[in-house]
């Protein structure tokens, strides 16, 4: 009899500190789960794509993009007078693509805050799934984030439709944007690569895959903030 309450009261002591572990863990804030520290001022470093991301390219080359009929008749519209200043390549979408400079700090606890300094655009990521997108569209949309592994992911709806090329390729405003953030130390500096997934039957006969890196800046000197037009 003895033995068996022994027994018993092991259990439950044992039961009591797992439920206990787990409630302490359900607790804990998106901030304070971070796998990953995304945090600090970082800067792209463009290896690939450089005639199409560090210039204008001429309208009507969009080798490599998956565009259907209607997105190249669309994007052949471009004039690139008119158009010289806009937002509309700073768009979620894009705008990890252009050759910007990124802050990533935390808003709040639930909340991450990413700011480039090209094109002056902020973007803010919600862990908090009780959050509503019922603002009107904009450049940056509304991104819901969680941790996945040792990866961020963001989902990114209620765009305003931009460019996925600076010269006009374009995408919708039903476009739905997939970013997975993952950070990395190569050569003792430290990384973040950002996957982007761009999905929209609009435009694209598929989704649109590009990776971008990003590169630790020591500190916030080369900081450049140059504003867009809002059109």
């Amino acid at each position: 009899m003895k033995l068996y309450k022994s027994l018993f009261f092991t259990a439950s002591l044992s039961l009591s500190v797992s439920l206990s572990v787990s409630a302490q863990d359900a607790m804990q804030t998106p901030r304070e789960d971070a796998p990953i520290d995304l945090e600090g001022f970082w800067t792209t470093v463009i290896t690939e794509d450089w005639r199409w991301r560090m210039v204008t390219p001429p309208a009507g080359d969009f080798a490599s993009l998956p565009l259907n009929e209607e997105g190249i008749r669309v994007g052949n519209q471009w004039n690139a007078e008119s158009d010289e200043g806009t937002c509309r390549p700073y768009g979620a979408a894009n705008l990890l693509r252009m050759p910007v400079r990124i802050n990533i700090s935390w808003e709040d606890e639930n909340t991450l805050r990413l700011e480039s300094d090209h094109g002056m655009q902020t973007r803010y990521f919600h862990f908090d799934s009780d959050e509503s997108m019922d603002d009107a569209p904009s450049w940056q949309g509304f991104s819901t984030a969680e941790w996945e592994g040792e990866a961020l992911k963001v989902v990114t709806r209620n765009l305003r439709a931009g460019y996925i090329r600076r010269n006009g390729a374009p995408y919708s405003d039903n476009a739905v944007v997939t970013e997975y953030f993952r950070r990395h130390t190569t050569y003792g500096d430290d990384w973040i690569t950002v996957m982007v997934i761009v999905d929209d039957p609009q435009y694209l006969t598929e989704p649109y895959f590009t990776s971008s890196s990003f590169k630790r800046m020591t500190d916030s000197s080369e900081w450049n903030p140059t504003p867009c037009e809002d059109r």
